[in-house]
């Protein structure tokens, strides 16, 4: 199949990121849901443990997903286990894009598969799905790294070889758009058209040259 055929619903999947495509964090949230909670000062407290931020330290330095830092030092520091669900909360406190989410919609309506592929670790996301079900609902499947998996995440070779393996079979083109574009370049290396997300516009227009109706 030519990398450049013109976009069809039956040709086609498209996949997009979750994270500053569809949803954008809440920062004003992000605070006002920490100060609210009667925990803080002893999460503070128990986040002055050396040894936790030698971990933080390490988890940055391989590129971790959140769902690591929070869940992960949970499991293994039991002053840190409690935090977990406040962490969970915060790592969810999301702003939904209506513009894209509008335009997900339209693309379903056209007949478009549209997948989800996300950083955002399962724990997370089975919380994000009770706050934001209809966005969750607009997609055909979903590739996330989980504790199972080991958390293939992008932009590592693991987790693209993955997607391609459980999605890919029908010899459609997938089309992946994401705002990192680290991402946009390793998908580019295994035959995925990938396009760099600034905004809807761009997008729309990004679509519409690869001859989306």
């Amino acid at each position: 199949m030519s990398k450049y055929n013109p976009i069809t619903p039956q040709n086609t999947i498209l996949t997009f990121d979750l994270h500053d495509v569809i949803v954008n964090y809440d920062y004003g949230k992000i605070i006002k849901t920490f100060f609210k909670s009667n925990r803080k000062l002893k999460l503070l407290f128990a986040m002055l443990n050396p040894f936790v931020w030698k971990d933080i330290i390490t988890l940055k330095w391989h590129g971790a997903v959140a769902e690591e830092y929070i869940v992960g030092l949970g499991e293994k520091y039991p002053s840190l286990k409690p935090y977990v669900p406040l962490g969970i909360r915060l790592a969810n406190c999301q702003r939904p894009n209506p513009a894209m989410i509008n335009f997900i919609k339209e693309l379903k309506n056209k007949g478009y598969t549209i997948h989800l592929f996300s950083n955002i670790g399962a724990e997370i996301f089975e919380h994000f799905k009770t706050k934001f079900p209809a966005i969750i609902a607009q997609f055909d499947a979903i590739s996330i790294p989980s504790k199972q998996n080991g958390y293939l995440k992008k932009p590592y070779h693991d987790a693209f070889i993955n997607f391609l393996e459980t999605y890919k079979n029908d010899n459609r083109q997938i089309i992946f758009i994401d705002d990192k574009m680290r991402n946009i370049q390793k998908a580019a290396s295994y035959g995925i058209i990938g396009i760099h997300f600034k905004n809807p516009g761009q997008l729309k227009k990004y679509l519409a040259d690869l001859g989306l109706k």
